[in-house]
């Protein structure tokens, strides 16, 4: 068999596995989306200078936190049963049910915000209350996105979920390049004043709010949501789950910013930007990751043979050493990757660069065993992972960046990846033995 009939064989395998196809839509697609995000970050941080955009990032980390207070655990929750509705009004009821949850918390986090935005300035030593507020009030733009992606994929209509991304990106990336044009500061060290890192964080954050002008061309038709409905099998499919999937889910998204307002509160903006400047280059990489897990997630929870489970471990694997491959392929490219993206100006925060990598290549690698508990049923996993990681974010922030600086701050990220990797693995071995046993009799 000649080299060119080995590789015909396999592509025509490639184009016959669904769930391939599926997860390389999700994640090239995403990534793409995504891209533009990250252009526009990229060209934000340029325009604004570390200091500036040290305010906006404390802003954007605010906001992510609350979006994941307010997600509740129930993205989980539509990514297991929805994928496993049988009918369309089980599917209606319960996209229905989670959404109103959803816009319930969502007015009580903006009117919190609206009353509380000074005090909590004064607390993280932040002098722009106004981004406070609009973080608490703008996070509902997220969540009524995050809440759109979540019934897509759940029905496994990626390709709209793709396009759905894609438009609020561009829109992100239109708005930066406004940002660009009006200001030369990234370029020419003009310093941003105040009043623009407002402007760049308002259009930035509301931007997640465009896709639901095009909910009739994404969602299925037979999509109907209504809030005063009998909801009591769903009521009991969220408790079933999201306890223990919201203090996982809460957790990782306090996880991933809450760095951010550490270093704020004990350094200063100037640094906080630098951190923040070159996370925007690690957070493509996460987003992948992220996009990986929300292919694989309603997928593997469809798998009840360990027979099937058995197969899936063996491409995980590639995954891992695909990531460790990832890494060390980066390495030599982190001071050239700050200089041709968010600029000189960002230099002193390189091995921090180098530390939030390592961090982002473990996300991908254990992004394929997180979704094996999605087939068992341990929802203690998705609470139990995440207060440990949680605790030792904390821990590490406070206890460390007020004696070693920034760099304390990304070993803390990195160390709480390592063990969520190794506990991940290790439960999820354990779990597919288990269902072995039990096949076995």
């Amino acid at each position: 068999m000649t080299f060119l009939e080995t590789g015909s064989e396999l592509f025509a395998k490639l184009k016959r596995n669904t769930g391939l196809k599926q997860s390389l839509l999700m994640v090239f697609g995403n990534a793409a989306g995504q891209g533009f995000s990250a252009l526009a970050l990229i060209l934000i941080t340029r325009s604004l200078g570390p200091t500036q955009f040290g305010q906006f990032s404390v802003g954007f980390a605010l906001l992510l936190i609350l979006v994941r207070l307010n997600d509740l655990g129930l993205t989980t929750v539509l990514q297991k049963f929805g994928a496993q509705a049988t009918t369309h009004d089980e599917a209606n009821k319960l996209f229905s049910y989670t959404f109103k949850l959803k816009l319930i918390v969502a007015g009580g986090i903006a009117l919190t915000g609206s009353i509380a935005s000074p005090w909590i300035a004064q607390l993280l030593n932040f002098d722009q209350p106004l981004i406070v507020a609009l973080a608490f009030i703008l996070s509902s733009a997220t969540v009524v996105y995050e809440q759109l992606q979540a019934m897509l994929q759940s029905l496994h209509r990626f390709t709209q979920s793709v396009v759905a991304n894609t438009i609020q990106a561009f829109a992100k990336f239109a708005g930066a390049i406004i940002l660009f044009a009006a200001t030369a500061s990234g370029f020419h060290g003009k310093p941003a004043d105040a009043s623009t890192t407002l402007w760049a964080f308002s259009w930035y954050m509301a931007a997640p709010a465009l896709p639901l002008l095009f909910i009739k061309k994404l969602a299925p038709s037979w999509l109907s949501l209504k809030f005063s409905q009998n909801f009591i099998a769903q009521k009991s499919l969220v408790r079933s789950l999201a306890t223990h999937s919201a203090i996982g889910f809460i957790a990782a998204g306090i996880i991933e910013n809450i760095d951010v307002l550490f270093v704020q509160h004990y350094l200063n903006s100037y640094e906080t930007g630098l951190l923040a400047g070159v996370s925007r280059i690690a957070l493509l990489f996460n987003l992948m990751a992220y996009s990986l897990g929300t292919v694989l997630n309603p997928r593997v929870a469809k798998y009840q043979e360990s027979s099937h489970l058995g197969k899936y471990l063996k491409k995980a694997w590639l995954i891992v050493g695909a990531s460790v491959l990832g890494f060390l392929a980066f390495l030599p490219f982190s001071k050239f990757a700050i200089q041709l993206t968010i600029g000189p100006e960002y230099l002193g925060g390189e091995g921090v660069l180098v530390l939030l990598m390592a961090a982002a290549f473990l996300t991908v690698a254990v992004m394929p065993f997180i979704a094996l508990f999605f087939s068992f049923n341990y929802p203690w996993y998705f609470s139990i992972s995440g207060l440990v990681q949680l605790g030792i974010i904390i821990a590490g922030n406070s206890i460390f960046v007020p004696l070693y600086g920034l760099e304390a701050a990304a070993w803390t990220r990195v160390i709480a990846r390592l063990v969520l990797f190794v506990g991940t693995v290790g439960f999820g071995l354990w779990g597919y033995w288990q269902m072995q046993k039990r096949e076995r009799g």
